[in-house]
């Protein structure tokens, strides 16, 4: 009988390869493994299926979950393949731990019993370090984060403090480090989906509304949006172990210089590593950032055109060259638009999310100067806001070119949400109101075509002109903010249906830090999924455009 496991697997950090290939080797049955560039393919024979079936079981205790692993399937078929992988002679990747050796540092039989040092092929721990039983310096360690003191604390990866959630981290910018998930859904909103990547052998950061609490000069402070993880190296891990012991389940985790009354250094780490960030969605996973526990891409020396490079690096990445390919570019720094590639005509430029006004004044008066209804709408707004009709008529744009994300931007100072003149800032809080959100369903903000010189445009104007009427209607800020995202995620929903079928494209890969918005994200990778095939970055950040596949060919074929 052969059985033949079946992985998914979307990454080339061939941590997989290695745990499959290392239960074969301890395992009775015979056993091959064949792999492509998405898949790895486990063929196991033996008479007996009680044999297989401790072998399975074997396997499901040493195989992590992990954020690329898109699905697993066991069949039975005929015969063993031919041909076998031989794994590559590659750098060990700085993962988190495997699940064999977790098992080990907490077996107090064990040898390696709360040793950080523990060596490891599949999860790339080495024993540069001392072996040794450190329990004795984590419990120290725990006690005195617990009786509120600040620890400076070498991972293997970098140098962070670590302290209860109290005033002392209003001062830095930190995340929260969790003893387990159970903890984290305690304190947010987090998802069945999050849960899962959280749990990850990669430990990836994922931000969450939070209903944590803390002390601020006497004050009860809440922060709404944070960012939450799981231990991701034995130090961190071992010192969260201590903590829960003492009551302790989350703790603020920084890089940010603060004072400190211990330090734990156990560890010397050959070089600083940024955890990587996610955002989660139904069916997808993309990377905002970081670079722990991913293979190392090369890095170009190109002049790139930042939305064909990140264009470019998604095609390449899923091998679409051949294939008509419809691609969003929402990114919040550079310009956005939707392109189409074929082999046939090469890459065009479907729609331009350009704009250009200098001031809010200008704004204003285009929006006065559009029909009588503009007119109304500005004259009812001055009336109702007079001071913030003053106050931000005054502001002007250094930006010479607005995109989504600046015109979110605009849309959050002339509706008094920011306390800043800065597009940025001003469009983080309304990005932010939307998170917040919990309801199902926003305001529908106009997003429309115009026609400029014979060219395709998304008007701003109308976009900005909703969004002020709805303000006038009342609307809170939260459900305000959530409808001017949700509507752009079903307009762009709509300009896909319409190229499809007038170009009958194949796919459509879609990249940029927007996405890192979590409604965003979700509801694109929902609602387009349902009539198109959608493709995002496999290991690449969605605004990596200077890494690996950031030239611009394409523009050329």
């Amino acid at each position: 009988m052969v059985l033949e496991f079946l992985f998914e697997y979307a990454s080339s950090s061939l941590v997989y390869d290695k745990v499959l290939s290392r239960v074969l080797e301890k395992s009775e049955p015979e056993g091959r493994l064949v792999k492509t560039d998405t898949q790895i393919k486990l063929y196991v024979e033996a008479e007996d299926s009680d044999e297989l079936e401790k072998f399975a079981n074997d396997l499901s205790l040493e195989l992590p979950h992990s954020i690329f692993l898109r699905n697993t399937e066991v069949n039975v078929v005929d015969a063993m393949p031919d041909n076998d992988f031989v794994l590559p002679l590659v750098d060990k990747p700085a993962l988190s731990f495997c699940p064999s050796c977790l098992s080990k540092v907490l077996d107090e039989t064990s040898e390696d019993y709360y040793n950080p040092f523990s060596e490891c092929d599949v999860c790339g721990y080495g024993s540069d370090g001392k072996r040794g039983n450190y329990k004795s310096l984590f419990e120290q360690i725990a006690s005195t984060i617990s009786s509120g003191a600040v620890v400076m604390v070498n991972t293997f990866y970098g140098e962070y403090y670590l302290g209860k959630l109290d005033a002392k981290c209003n001062y830095v910018s930190f995340d929260v480090l969790s003893y387990d998930l159970a903890t984290i859904s305690k304190y947010t909103n987090v998802t069945k989906y999050e849960t899962v990547a959280l749990g990850a052998i990669e430990k990836p950061l994922i931000g969450l509304k939070t209903n944590l609490k803390f002390k601020i000069d006497f004050e009860e402070v809440e922060e709404e949006l944070l960012r939450f993880k799981l231990a991701d190296d034995f130090i961190l891990y071992l010192t969260m172990v201590e903590l829960h012991k003492l009551g302790v389940d989350c703790v603020f985790i920084t890089k940010d210089k603060m004072a400190h009354g211990s330090e734990l250094l156990i560890a010397d780490f050959k070089e600083t590593m940024e955890p990587i960030e996610c955002v989660v969605g139904e069916r997808n996973i993309i990377i905002l950032g970081g670079d722990k526990g991913l293979p190392k891409f090369e890095l170009t020396n190109e002049v790139v055109i930042p939305y064909i490079g990140t264009f470019n690096s998604v095609i390449k990445e899923h091998d679409f060259s051949e294939k008509t390919v419809v691609g969003l570019n929402m990114s919040k720094d550079y310009h956005n638009n939707i392109l189409v590639y074929g082999k046939k005509f090469g890459l065009i430029e479907y729609l331009s999310f350009k704009s250009e006004y200098s001031s809010v004044a200008e704004i204003f008066k285009a929006i006065i100067d559009t029909n009588e209804t503009g007119k109304k709408l500005l004259t009812n707004y001055k009336n109702e806001y007079t001071e913030l009709y003053e106050k931000v008529s005054l502001i002007t744009f250094e930006e010479k070119e607005l995109n989504i994300y600046k015109i979110w931007g605009i849309i959050s100072i002339v509706l008094g949400y920011s306390n800043t003149n800065d597009i940025y800032k001003s469009a983080d809080k309304l990005e932010n109101n939307a998170k917040s959100f919990l309801g199902t369903k926003g305001p529908r903000i106009d997003y429309k075509l115009q026609n400029i010189n014979s060219k395709v445009y998304l008007d701003p104007l109308m976009v900005i002109r909703t969004a002020m009427t709805f303000k006038l209607a009342g609307v809170d800020s939260l459900c305000l903010s959530y409808g001017v995202v949700e509507s752009f995620v079903e307009f762009l929903s709509g300009q896909l249906d319409e190229i499809k079928q007038n170009m009958s494209n194949d796919v459509v890969v879609a990249s940029g830090s927007l996405l890192g918005n979590k409604h965003l994200f979700s509801k694109l990778d929902k609602e387009v999924s349902i009539n198109h095939e959608l493709y995002f970055n496999k290991e690449l950040p969605v605004d990596g455009i200077n890494i690996r596949y950031g030239g611009n060919e394409l523009l050329h074929t």
